[in-house]
């Protein structure tokens, strides 16, 4: 390497340098993202409320989940008792219907749920006879909201809260079944916020003021007592607490995500490329070897997939292959349409053919043919043509 290069190299060292060093003692911007995430440590994630709750409550259990409701509860059967508590904290509920029957199913035996979003499923609302409407704030920096619990007990004080829009609020709810917990005075307009409604042995908490509950309020002595007052009316000994369904998900960072999330990591990046690229150009065609080529591995799988499969048949193992066809088929059955494959019979017939849009008459021969033949020892060659053909035909017609 000769004297010039050196100095180059030098300086170039000695500027990128100084601007890693400018850029490090910048102040880092405030991430106003709404994540409600228990992850997040940032002015709307819930990372303070999550770690509060278990020691406001030392005597609940609270267990994050990362799944869809429907997932979990199907999956985890015992948590449908009068002692569980399935909890949403979001912007805009993501709730599906397929999560929102589990979710009935659950609280029907006595469970509850409480969710926390300015944004309800349609499905939800029409289920519990609400309607809700939206109040946008024509200046956000100044406009101010004040929130209160009617409860004789919290004195009925209010707090005040700024910097939130929209507001959301109950435009219509069926006092029969529903009581105001809360309520929201803008412009000098009083509006409910936060109601519990019956449902089977059951009660659903909605709060429509999700920026209440975030680290940003939690950590403001004005309105740290109200989400805790909030919190309450929360009886139940086990806490599930949701962290799947969020309008903007929490990534699971890689190396290079993680490079970049920090200024002095970007710097320190950049400058291994281009130390990498000086080196190419001055060093690499004199120290690099001719590559060899190799020739890719031959893919076999399809050829060792037909051996393994005329074993088995050559060896008349017709009972064995059947079962496998049978767990594989209710394994994709359960995984794309959320069924309960515990129990095969003329209503799961009546759910497949309804989820699936595949005709009765085929579902129905399925189901016959699984409970005919699984486990059985007299299957023959014939029953395993059968049933063999009668699941691909369902792959067919979905």
């Amino acid at each position: 390497m000769n004297k010039h290069l050196k100095i180059y190299i030098g300086i170039f060292i000695i500027v990128i340098g100084g601007l890693m060093y400018l850029e490090y003692q910048k102040p880092k911007p405030v991430d106003w993202t709404e994540t409600y995430s228990s992850k997040d440590k940032i002015p709307l994630g819930t990372y303070v409320l999550f770690q509060e709750l278990s020691k406001l409550f030392p005597q609940k259990t609270v267990t994050s989940i990362s799944e869809t409701p429907s997932s979990y509860l199907f999956d985890n059967e015992e948590t449908y008792d009068s002692n569980s508590l399935y909890f949403f904290l979001n912007k805009n509920s993501t709730i599906s219907e397929t999560d929102l029957e589990y979710l009935n199913d659950f609280v029907n035996v006595g469970g509850d749920v409480f969710i926390i979003s300015n944004h309800l499923p349609e499905e939800l609302e029409k289920q519990l006879n609400v309607e809700t409407d939206i109040i946008y704030n024509s200046n956000r920096l100044k406009d101010r909201v004040k929130l209160r619990l009617v409860n004789p007990s919290f004195e009925k004080q209010e707090y005040t809260y700024n910097k939130v829009n929209p507001l959301t609020y109950f435009s219509k709810i069926d006092t029969t079944k529903s009581v105001i917990l809360g309520e929201l005075t803008q412009s000098g307009n009083r509006k409910a916020n936060f109601i519990k409604t019956k449902y089977g042995e059951g009660n659903f908490y909605i709060h429509l003021l999700p920026e209440a509950f975030t680290n940003y309020y939690l950590l403001n002595d004005d309105t740290y007592t109200y989400a805790i007052h909030s919190l309450n009316y929360i009886d139940k000994k086990n806490i599930l607490w949701d962290e799947q369904n969020k309008s903007i998900n929490s990534v699971q960072k890689g190396i290079l995500m993680y490079i970049f999330s920090s200024p002095a990591l970007t710097w320190a990046w950049r400058v291994l490329i281009l130390g990498s690229i000086i080196y190419v150009l001055f060093l690499g065609k004199r120290l690099q070897r001719i590559i060899p080529i190799v020739n890719p591995l031959k893919n076999t799988t399809v050829e060792f997939t037909k051996t393994i499969g005329n074993i088995y048949f050559n060896q008349r193992e017709h009972q064995d292959i059947i079962n496998k066809k049978i767990t594989y088929f209710l394994y994709f059955v359960k995984e794309k349409y959320f069924l309960n494959t515990a129990f095969i019979d003329e209503n799961f017939s009546e759910k497949l053919h309804t989820k699936s849009g595949v005709s009765k008459e085929i579902t129905d021969k399925i189901v016959s043919l699984i409970q005919k033949n699984r486990d059985s020892k007299s299957s023959t060659e014939n029953d395993l043509k059968l049933i063999n053909q009668t699941i691909d035909l369902f792959y067919t017609k979905i």
